[in-house]
């Protein structure tokens, strides 16, 4: 199966000066005991239809930040991002929407009392979610979610922008990352989380660990460090970075565990060698998802970086 590549780094604020409104959303399902999989679908009020949860982008915000706001506002529920579908755009009436998908696993799901936007919340079998569904881009998502492997991302992130060489005297494995970098590193607090993140994987260097610091506080979480991912370790050891980067990738696969790589840009071809994904380079603060299929093969690929 080729792997889909999505290149998505606009935001909010991108998206005003763009000619498309932008939004986001995701195909959530959970498996019942005896009814199989079911999917939530929400009424609309307003317009009298039942669609998939979604919503317009926030100032500033990430599409897959939105997303999983979007379900949480919309269904109560809480979401982890996985494989990235289609992009639906139509005619809003008065000009065009774009809205990015993905699928969605529950976290935590809370009851919603209605409002003006969302009367009805409801879980149905996927046969019934289909009949119910009032447009049919809603419901080639939902068919197109059932065709999804299982997957696991593995998110690859280059560090936040740091101070510059030429105005740091010390050793340059402990330069800092700027006021630009500290910005990014907050921004990718909402990014990282839409895919459940949970082990932060970083080189030695402070640039690295400092990039993956305020999301690892944010979430109460340990950041392992590893000396071979280092830009004066990696950079000319592609078979030890290697070597590393598999074992991440097959215990990510084995645990379920989506997992983070903070990485230098010397060292980030070794790491898509080992990967099998294709050259490509990052700015700082932008990242990568794979989306790993149970035997380690990259499913799909993502790319976006924080706007600061």
């Amino acid at each position: 199966m080729p792997v889909k590549v999505l290149e998505r780094p606009v935001t909010g604020r991108a998206a005003s000066r763009g000619k498309a409104i932008l939004a986001a959303g995701a195909v959530v399902t959970r498996e019942h005991p005896t009814r199989g999989t079911e999917v939530v679908i929400v009424h609309r009020k307003r317009y009298d239809d039942w669609s998939l949860p979604k919503g317009k982008l926030e100032a500033g915000e990430s599409l897959p930040a939105c997303a999983v706001r979007e379900v949480e506002e919309e269904t109560g529920v809480t979401v982890r991002l996985g494989t990235p579908l289609d992009q639906v755009t139509y005619d809003r009436g008065g000009g065009l929407k774009r809205v990015d998908w993905w699928t969605g696993s529950v976290v935590t799901a809370a009851p919603r009392a209605p409002d003006h936007e969302v009367d009805v919340v409801s879980w149905l079998p996927l046969k019934a979610a289909l009949s119910r569904l009032t447009f049919e881009h809603d419901r080639f998502l939902v068919r197109q979610q059932m065709e999804q492997p299982v997957t696991t991302p593995l998110v690859v992130v280059r560090h936040a922008k740091a101070m510059d060489r030429k105005d740091w005297s010390r050793k340059d494995s402990a330069r800092p990352i700027n006021s630009r970098g500290r910005r990014q590193a907050r921004l990718l607090i909402p990014m990282l989380a839409a895919y459940g993140a949970e082990r932060l994987v970083t080189s030695t260097s402070a640039r690295c660990v400092s990039t993956l610091m305020p999301y690892a506080h944010h979430r109460e979480l340990r950041v392992e460090t590893f000396g071979q991912l280092s830009e004066e370790e990696g950079s000319h050891d592609a078979k030890g970075v290697g070597r590393l980067v598999t074992r991440i990738r097959n215990q990510t696969v084995a645990d379920r565990r989506p997992t983070v790589i903070c990485v230098h840009r010397p060292v980030l071809p070794h790491i898509l060698e080992a990967l099998e994904i294709a050259p490509t380079s990052l700015v700082t603060g932008e990242f990568l998802v794979a989306h790993l299929t149970g035997d380690g093969e990259v499913h799909a690929l993502e790319r976006h970086r924080p706007q600061a």
